[in-house]
């Protein structure tokens, strides 16, 4: 018999009426057990009617958190929790792609050759309640959900298939309802269904990089980002951490990866010991907050007021952090060198030429250093003109990110406020 099973495991099988083996709502049958405990792997095979049965029988979910995501511009914020038996995601809230689905029961309803990998099923330890039989091999599911960490595209598709064929058997001569799959079921936590999610998407076939980076509780980078976020009372839901792009309906001031990428700014290290990921997300949650007092705009704004910032202003453009990075580094050196109490006082007035109180000049025009139109800007190539006659474009390239952080080191850096930005035009 299987040894040391998973939190959720009873000793005896429940009994019906007639005192006969009580199977409960899914049996796993001819099991195949690897590991022990909570690091235990079950394999085994289902076809695709019981698959579709499980699922309307509301056994099988998604966890949104742990998977791909709710749009982050959705509000107020929808369930978290899905059943696979409601057929795709809704959309126009969370992150789905339904052409993927369906390929997969185009190909299942019309016979065509489909590999697809095994099935991957969850239950979380101390959430279910199951019985093991070591004479049948079968693990008898009571209670509980079975959460999806992956998969759940080609779940979907077999279920689509399902009930396709359900609905019209004569129609699909070449399906059967009784094809088979493989299942792997695992035991793990809902923090390790995100890991899980991560390692299997993010490193063969990559997600968005915002959402894998979420998830993931084993990259100290994204711990960093994640913790200032959460310190810093002007990325506080401020931050989008499912999707890599920023669109006209996220009033969200920078993703998530991008973040991540400015913290390589404060350590050389990716990994990052706790005491020190504490003492950088105090630092950077401290500069980001007093950047924000100088720029509102980088706190938190409505979805109008945020589009017409990006309309005329780069203040809050993804190359811009770049630079903006590149002043975090340089207060987080001042404070050994001068205190934190005077390296605070410091870089609050150096920021404070940031303002757009400040009127500045190149050449002829004048206005607010930030303005998209200001033609420092396009001379040191980061914006550039639009194929749209009279709009500009906001370039992100390695060298646009350089420029930014050369500009603004150098501005706050001289010792006097410099309102002739020509100075800064030589790269």
């Amino acid at each position: 018999m299987h040894q040391n099973l998973p939190v959720g495991f009873i000793d005896k099988a429940k009994t019906t009426a007639e005192g006969s083996v009580y199977q409960g709502r899914f049996t796993c049958h001819d099991v195949q057990w690897a590991g022990e405990g909570q690091e235990s792997l079950v394999t085994f095979t289902i076809t695709a009617e019981e698959l579709a049965d499980a699922a309307e029988s509301q056994l099988l979910w998604t966890d949104q958190d742990v998977q791909r995501g709710v749009r982050p511009e959705v509000r107020p914020r929808p369930e978290r929790e899905l059943s696979v038996g409601d057929g795709y995601p809704d959309p126009k809230k969370y992150i789905f792609q339904a052409h993927t689905g369906d390929q997969i029961a185009e190909k299942l309803l019309h016979g065509k050759k489909l590999f697809l990998s095994p099935l991957i099923w969850n239950l979380r330890p101390g959430s279910f309640t199951a019985f093991y039989d070591a004479s049948s091999k079968s693990i008898f599911i009571y209670t509980g959900k079975i959460f999806l960490p992956d998969s759940h595209h080609r779940q979907q598709g077999i279920l689509k298939a399902v009930r396709h064929y359900r609905d019209s058997p004569a129609a699909f001569p070449a399906f059967s309802p009784n094809r088979k799959f493989n299942v792997q079921l695992y035991f793990l936590s809902r923090e390790d269904e995100g890991n899980y999610f991560f390692d299997k998407n993010q490193r063969p076939t990559p997600t968005a990089n915002s959402k894998a980076y979420d998830l993931s509780t084993l990259d100290d980078l994204s711990i960093l980002a994640k913790a200032v976020t959460e310190r810093s009372k002007a990325l506080k839901d401020n931050v989008n951490r499912v999707t890599d792009r920023l669109t006209s309906l996220n009033s969200h001031v920078l993703t998530l990866s991008t973040l991540r990428e400015m913290m390589k700014r404060l350590t050389s290290d990716s990994a990052v010991d706790k005491l020190e990921l504490d003492g950088l997300a105090h630092v950077a949650a401290t500069f980001y907050d007093f950047l924000s007092e100088a720029r509102p705009e980088l706190g938190l704004i409505d979805i109008e007021s945020r589009k017409k910032v990006r309309e005329r202003l780069i203040v809050d453009a993804a190359v811009m952090m770049h630079g903006y990075a590149a002043l975090m580094e340089a207060y987080n050196r001042a404070i050994p060198e001068l205190g934190t109490l005077r390296a605070e006082e410091v870089w609050r007035k150096k920021l404070a030429r940031l303002s757009s109180k400040n009127v500045y000049t190149f050449g002829d025009w004048s206005g607010d250093l930030f303005e998209k139109r200001n033609p420092l800007w396009q001379r040191i190539g980061i914006v550039k003109p639009s194929k749209d006659a009279g709009k500009l474009t906001v370039l992100n390239t390695g060298g646009a990110r350089s420029e930014c952080a050369r500009v603004l080191i150098q501005l706050t850096a001289a010792s006097d406020p410099m309102l002739n930005l020509e100075f800064l035009s030589a790269r």
